[in-house]
């Protein structure tokens, strides 16, 4: 074994050649798993300043403001739909 190898992370010019390429904009909407608009329709996001979090306390202690604020709003519940 006195062949040194090098390993590299490029791919070899052959190797890329031997690749098809492939047109995406012909795809269309492309879905990202089975339950992705499910929990698109489910999930909020809250994005908050480091600096807010670090003032607050951390992560734990802003949540706990956020359900104190909302506990202190008054939660609203769903309206009924009557049947048919």
């Amino acid at each position: 074994m006195s062949k040194k190898t090098t390993k590299t992370d490029e791919p070899s010019k052959a190797s890329l050649a031997e690749m098809p390429e492939v047109d995406f904009s012909r795809l269309g909407k492309l879905s990202r798993g089975k339950y992705a608009e499910r929990a698109r329709r489910s999930l909020e996001v809250i994005v908050v300043d480091k600096k807010l979090v670090k003032a607050l306390g951390g992560p734990d202690r802003v949540a706990g403001v956020l359900y104190a604020l909302a506990a202190a709003l008054g939660e609203k519940k769903p309206k009924k739909r009557r049947a048919a």
